[in-house]
């Protein structure tokens, strides 16, 4: 598992970034994009602008504009590389004539995130608010923590609770037998995303005390999204509005309670036995089919690419078990090959996928030919 920042780095950076960021509602009809020197590189590049706001534009926030205004992606990015000023004629025309407000987020001076007015905000500094005392009440270890451009993660196992998973045979002729047994604790990772970038979740799942290896679960976790009632509206006259604290709170205290009590059942025993009791079960799963098949088509329905994809044979073959459970920790252990953390951690989610495979899509990757 990556490790990304310690919890004190983490805080800093969620605090820094609160005084730093603002939000805007705007009328498209009250914004133009606009070519500027903003970032003082000596090249015009395409900026927001509205009322004495200028803001360069993130790259999330092309992305979203893009859709927005139903510019076809590689189009779109071909023009902002090759003619930024074709971009910016073709933004502003389809703003005017489909007019809408929307939620321009802003950070150091950068347009992070253009999204709907029914946006509702979780912020990662109450989420960290929420969930850091109670994680510290359990007893609990935050081994990994991050904030990336998207999302941010707060990775935390109980070491108090363990559970054994026994060695057993795993190779195709019966011969061969992986020695060592493996030591499972409770984990659970608290992510959200501030700029659209998925839901804010709770994603229960276990940590592997004798690889480091983590996974989470499908089955155990909690979903909320950024979906809510259109924000007060404002006049014909009043060209964009910062939203108050007291607009964006939309009753989250109750949230905020749901989501302790959710990272709390994280925990259960009971869960965690019935979870480890589950992925036990997929030692005796064995891969039947050509092992390079096997990854190959699981390349293909999860989305690895090319370098993953090697990646994850590598770990299955020098692992030595060719089953269930050997594939499922060949692709949580490549989580900690890649260098982008949001991409190690969908890793470790599609981990738990493996495990969590209804029987005829587990059987059609175990059997490839």
């Amino acid at each position: 598992m990556k490790t990304g920042k310690s919890i004190l780095e983490l805080a800093t950076e969620i605090e820094r970034q609160a005084r730093m960021k603002k939000d805007y509602l705007i009328d498209t009809r009250a914004m133009s994009m606009v070519l500027s020197d903003k970032a003082a590189l000596g090249t015009l590049t395409p900026s927001l602008e509205f009322g004495d706001q200028l803001t360069l534009i993130g790259g999330t926030a092309h992305d979203q504009i893009g859709t927005h205004v139903a510019i076809p992606k590689k189009y779109y990015d071909r023009m902002l590389s090759e003619a930024p000023g074709l971009l910016v004629s073709n933004v502003n025309w389809w703003m005017k004539q489909n007019p809408s407000r929307q939620m321009v987020r802003t950070l150091d001076g950068t347009a992070r995130a253009f999204l709907s007015d029914k946006y509702r905000p979780l912020d990662n500094q109450q989420l960290a608010e929420a969930v850091l005392p109670v994680l510290a009440e359990l007893g609990c270890e935050v081994i990994s923590s991050e904030i990336t451009e998207k999302r941010l993660y707060i990775k935390a196992v109980d070491k108090s609770v363990l559970r054994e998973i026994p060695a057993g045979h795993h190779m195709r002729d019966g011969t061969h037998t992986i020695v060592k047994a493996r030591q499972l604790h409770p984990l659970v990772c608290v992510g959200n995303s501030e700029i659209g970038h998925g839901s804010l979740r709770v994603d229960g799942g276990t940590f592997d005390g004798f690889c480091t290896n983590g996974a989470f679960f499908g089955e155990r976790s909690m979903k909320k999204y950024h979906v809510g009632q259109r924000h007060a509206d404002f006049s014909e006259e009043q060209v964009f509005t910062m939203l108050s604290d007291q607009s964006r709170a939309l009753n989250d205290a109750a949230l905020w309670s749901t989501i302790r009590d959710v990272v709390k059942g994280a925990f259960d025993v009971a869960r965690f036995d019935a979870l480890v009791g589950k992925i036990v079960g997929t030692q005796e799963q064995p891969l039947t089919g050509d092992v390079p098949k096997v990854v190959e088509l699981t390349a293909a329905k999860f989305g690895f690419n090319d370098g993953e994809r090697k990646s994850v044979l590598d770990h299955l073959i020098r692992g030595g078990d060719l089953s269930r459970f050997g594939l499922y920790n060949a692709v949580t252990r490549t989580a900690e090959d890649l260098v982008d953390y949001d991409r190690a951690s969908e890793f470790e989610r599609m981990g738990g996928m493996i495990v969590e495979l209804p029987a005829n899509e587990w059987r059609q990757l175990a059997e490839a030919a």
